[in-house]
């Protein structure tokens, strides 16, 4: 499916889930390169940026983080060529979406006043990636009020349960950890491919590119850190709750194991056993027995020992 924005002389191209036939058009239509396009029906498993004279292609990976039906990070291949950006991806992108109908609005008002802005296809890639980014803050934030509500669960003596809730939380923050630091590279080529593709100075929007990508990954680190935080805090108090049981279970065998040698020895059947057979024995008996546990209570307890 093929959504077209056109403004002016610029026209953006957002190719959703393309077939062949469609892709031969686009490259017929758009005069791309034929070497930047030999991967366009399918994802590419390594994120990249390159360049020829007139086109520059960059391909980049978006976590997901609220859905679970997707187990990959969406992919967005960019083309920017002198009138057209295109954007090939293979999966509904909500951001997309989004600034599609932004940039409808954005031209509406650029066309009523009077001194119109000339809107070039590398401003349009810039921006849309500006978008971009400024979503992954968003999803950011749905993971920081995760944490908050484990947080919570950790000091609400729901510990057991948080093991499995960090777990979870673990392993969105590593996938969105690769998706993001994969942009890296890509970044730091597009100093000089933009240069190769076309003529004039980017630095400053590259420049804004990076500040963008490392406010995110700056960000997606420290709630990583969170996270291990947490998760030593959560272990820490379920490894204190498990000793206390341990404990307790070792001061009630260390208390029943004699009364039950105890019993043992008054049950062997002899003839010279002590106590066994005078008046009142049962109570004797059971008196030492409430004996010997008062004095262990009594121990355990000097000892703070519970």
């Amino acid at each position: 499916m093929i959504n077209r924005y056109k403004h002016n002389n610029l026209t953006w191209l957002d190719v959703s889930n393309p077939t062949v036939e469609e892709i031969r058009d686009i490259v017929s239509e758009c005069k791309i390169p034929l070497e930047l396009a030999n991967d366009l029906t399918t994802t590419n498993p390594r994120t990249e940026a390159l360049a020829r004279k007139g086109t520059l292609k960059i391909t980049l990976d978006f976590p997901i983080v609220k859905r679970t039906d997707i187990s990959h990070p969406h992919e967005i291949k960019f083309i920017v060529t002198n009138k057209y950006l295109i954007t090939f991806r293979f999966e509904d992108i909500e951001a997309i979406h989004y600034f599609g109908k932004e940039f409808e609005v954005m031209c509406m008002l650029n066309n009523q006043v009077s001194d119109k802005r000339q809107i070039k296809t590398t401003g349009l890639f810039f921006t849309l990636l500006s978008h971009l980014y400024t979503t992954l803050h968003t999803k950011l934030d749905y993971i920081e009020a995760k944490i908050a509500d484990v947080e919570e669960g950790v000091f609400n003596n729901q510990e057991r349960e948080m093991v499995f809730e960090i777990s979870h939380l673990t392993r969105r923050l590593i996938g969105f950890k690769q998706a993001v630091g994969s942009h890296e590279k890509a970044l730091e080529h597009l100093h000089e491919l933009i240069k190769v593709a076309f003529p004039g100075n980017y630095t400053d929007d590259v420049l804004n590119m990076e500040h963008h990508y490392r406010s995110v990954n700056r960000r997606t680190y420290s709630l990583i850190s969170a996270v291990e935080d947490l998760r030593d805090t959560n272990n820490a108090l379920l490894s204190t709750k498990q000793n206390e049981v341990m404990k307790m279970f070792t001061i009630l065998a260390f208390i029943t194991f004699p009364l039950t040698l105890f019993t043992s020895m008054f049950g062997m059947n002899t003839t010279t056993t002590p106590i066994i057979g005078r008046q009142n024995d049962f109570w004797m008996i059971v008196g030492i027995m409430i004996i010997v546990s008062i004095s262990f209570f009594v121990f355990f307890r000097y000892k703070r020992w519970f």
